[in-house]
């Protein structure tokens, strides 16, 4: 086998290692599109549309108390009040599937606490286990009923 032989060969299985490369950029580049589009579909025009309709603030006071509230063109609603140690708020709007979505919540110092009828909720606690609860609370470690305290 002469070099300008091996040459060609080399050439070849570079142009199509090039080949290769240039169709899996393409493809990750046309998935991208694709979620853009999806993202697009679901959000919809109104929605990369949307101005702020209604916004108020008061500044903070001397204690940092402040309060906020804003609405958008496309439904969503926005309140908070709070200090630099606590904060409530509430914010709602319309999912893509058209259910109004509320959610309220509370943050201080022991976290972000939220509420909402759309979050998923934790099973019911067990009927055994809410026994042993009531029994642990009326007993002493050696079995023994307590004696009922007074307040």
């Amino acid at each position: 086998m002469n070099y300008m032989t091996r040459y060609r060969e080399l050439e070849l299985v570079g142009r199509l290692i090039g080949l290769v490369f240039l169709a899996l950029v393409w493809v990750e580049v046309d998935g991208g599109l694709v979620r853009v589009r999806r993202i697009r579909r679901l959000v919809g025009g109104d929605e990369r549309d949307a101005q702020i309709t209604d916004f108020r603030v008061s500044p903070s006071d001397d204690e940092g108390v402040f309060k906020y509230a804003f609405k958008t063109s496309n439904g969503i609603d926005v309140q908070a009040a709070g200090s630099p140690l606590e904060t409530i708020g509430i914010y709602s709007y319309t999912s893509p599937e058209g259910v109004p979505i509320e959610t309220r919540y509370i943050a201080d110092e022991l976290g972000f606490h939220v509420v909402g009828r759309h979050l998923p909720q934790p099973p019911p606690t067990p009927d055994y286990i809410l026994r042993s609860l009531e029994y642990i609370r009326t007993h002493t470690e050696d079995g023994k009923l307590k004696k009922p305290q007074f307040f």
